[in-house]
């Protein structure tokens, strides 16, 4: 184990490494994927020297370390979304929809009267 106990905490169990991934490691997958192509990540673990597990693996690949990966793209959504209500957003704009529904009569007025009329 390296490093205090919390989120720097290596450990191998079974002979398989958890917890955060080194630079070493990183280099080691993209030097592998770049060399043999994607797929077959459990053998991509084993060939490429690391103490993975093949599912570890193809998701730093594809979270992390792929080199056509996107970052930052929750900008374009919020200004697209400019000017709704943070509800309105949150709920897929059923509030606003809802809102500007005119209501019945009968849903204004009470049903029965309490005062009974003479």
């Amino acid at each position: 184990m390296e490093g205090p106990l919390g989120w720097g905490r290596q450990e191998e169990v079974d002979g398989w490494r958890k917890g955060p991934w080194t630079s070493q490691e990183d280099k080691l997958l993209v030097d592998h994927v770049t060399q043999h192509g994607e797929g077959r990540w459990n053998s991509v673990s084993k060939l490429a020297g690391l103490k993975r597990s093949g599912r570890s693996c193809r998701l730093r690949w594809v979270n992390y370390l792929r080199p056509d990966l996107k970052r930052g793209g929750r900008r374009s959504l919020a200004a697209s979304l400019a000017g709704r209500t943070t509800r309105s957003r949150t709920t897929g704009g059923r509030t606003s929809r809802r809102a500007s529904r005119p209501r019945a009569s009968s849903a204004r007025e009470p049903r029965f009267s309490s005062r009974a009329k003479k």
